[in-house]
C-alpha cells in the first residue's frame, strides 16, 4: 500500500454530522452543569445563613468552615466550567466541522481535537504508541514518551487548554493525550499499517 513511490499521507476521518450532533450536545449540557454548580453553592450558603441564624453568636467556626469549603469549591467549578464554555464557543464560531481526525506523514501525526482552536502535532520521535478502541464512537490514546511537552521541538498544540484537560499520566509515567473520534470511517486495519509505514515500524495500534 505504501511501497514504491508511495503515498505521502494517511487521512483517518470521521462523519462531520456525527460531530456536528455532538457539538450541540454539549452546547446544551455544559450550561446546565455549571448552573448546577452555582445552585449547589447557593444552597449550601442558605444553610449556612440559616445554621448562623439559628445558633446566634454560639455558632462554631469549625461549621462555618464545613459549610464554606464545599460552597468555594461549586463556584470554583462553576467558574471554570463557563469559562471553557466561553471558549469553546468562541472557537466552534469560527471553526468549521472538519471530517479529518488525524493526518498520518513522514513528519509525524496530526490529531484533530474539536474542542481546541488548532490540531496537536507530534513528530514520530514523541509517539511511544497509539491504542484506538471502541465502535462507532472510537477512542484514540496516543502516549507520548517521557519528557515530551509542548516545548519539544516538533510538538505543537499541546499548551492548549483543551489539550491539556485530555491529557493524563499513565501508571507507567508516560504521559497520554486522549480524544475521540466520531464514526470512525478507515478500517483500524489500514490505519495501523499506515502508522507502521510512516513510524518506520516503530509506532503501531496496540
Amino acid at each position: 500500500m505504501y511501497e514504491g513511490q508511495g503515498r505521502q499521507e494517511y487521512v483517518v476521518t470521521s462523519d462531520p454530522e456525527a460531530v456536528s450532533r455532538v457539538r450541540a450536545s454539549l452546547l446544551r449540557t455544559l450550561p446546565v452543569a455549571a448552573w448546577a454548580g452555582v445552585g449547589g453553592a447557593a444552597v449550601i450558603v442558605a444553610a449556612m445563613v440559616l445554621l448562623l441564624v439559628t445558633l446566634g453568636p454560639s455558632t462554631s467556626q469549625l461549621w462555618v468552615l464545613v459549610f464554606a469549603w464545599p460552597a468555594v469549591f461549586f463556584l470554583y467549578d462553576a467558574r471554570r466550567r463557563f469559562t471553557a464554555l466561553r471558549r469553546l464557543k468562541r472557537t466552534w464560531a469560527v471553526k468549521d466541522v472538519s471530517p479529518v481526525a488525524m493526518h498520518l506523514s513522514p513528519d509525524g501525526l496530526r490529531c484533530t481535537i474539536d474542542a481546541a482552536p488548532d490540531p496537536v502535532v507530534l513528530p514520530w520521535s514523541a509517539i511511544a504508541q497509539v491504542r484506538i478502541t471502541g465502535q462507532g464512537l472510537s477512542s484514540v490514546r496516543v502516549d507520548l514518551i517521557p519528557g515530551v511537552s509542548a516545548t519539544t521541538p516538533g510538538v505543537s498544540g499541546l499548551d492548549q487548554p483543551e489539550a491539556r484537560m485530555r491529557m493524563r499520566r499513565t501508571w507507567k509515567g508516560r504521559t497520554r493525550l486522549g480524544f475521540a473520534i466520531y464514526a470512525l470511517r478507515e478500517p483500524l486495519g489500514d490505519v495501523n499499517q499506515a502508522l507502521g509505514h510512516f513510524s518506520n515500524g516503530r509506532v503501531g495500534i496496540r
